[in-house]
């Protein structure tokens, strides 16, 4: 069976025209098939992310893309993920805001001890903005496979795709970051 991978955009504002514009020219530069589901309907994108997950299995898919609606991608960002033949491997972003502080580390990852800016490196978990995942181990999983983990004051204190990078690292599964894939992440700014 070749690569059939589920393009999974969670969305409730619509899409960024860079983003369409880069997700276009990076499938068009991957030898692949694929399935698109963009989820509209959930309260939260968690629910969205488990909803497209059911999707991209009825679908017969063997990989889940995750991607974020305000992202700008490259075009070899596919075709990168998939070289590694990794379960789970994704890229680094940053943050949606302009950080005074240039020490403090804004991208949405959280690292280990071998951090890479120029190979693939074992992290405890990665944003969700460009994520792909191997479906075969979905079922060895937790579920749900996307949540949070909240304060008793309410305040979110784990993201959804980190709670699944969670959740995989329990089912013995790595995430993989690979430093070199260069995404943009649009955010709005006053001037």
């Amino acid at each position: 069976m070749g690569v059939k991978i589920c393009l999974g955009l969670p969305t409730n504002r619509g899409i960024k025209p860079k983003t369409a514009q880069s997700l276009l020219e990076m499938v068009l530069s991957t030898p692949a098939n694929f399935h698109a589901v963009v989820s509209t309907k959930g309260y939260n994108t968690a629910e969205n992310r488990n909803w497209i997950t059911a999707k991209a299995f009825q679908a017969g898919c063997t990989h889940l893309l995750l991607l974020d609606d305000d992202m700008v991608y490259t075009p070899d960002g596919i075709n990168k993920l998939l070289a590694h033949k990794k379960e789970i491997v994704g890229a680094k972003y940053s943050v949606r805001r302009i950080v005074e502080d240039k020490s403090i580390n804004h991208e949405v990852i959280e690292y280990g001890d071998d951090r890479s800016e120029t190979d693939l490196f074992k992290c405890q978990a990665l944003g969700g903005g460009l994520l792909l995942i191997d479906l075969s181990i979905i079922p060895k999983m937790k579920t749900p496979l996307f949540w949070y983990k909240v304060l008793d004051i309410g305040m979110v204190e784990m993201s959804n795709d980190w709670w699944f990078c969670e959740r995989a690292r329990e089912a013995g599964y790595d995430v993989w970051c690979d430093p070199t894939i260069k995404l943009g992440h649009i955010g709005e700014y006053e001037y």
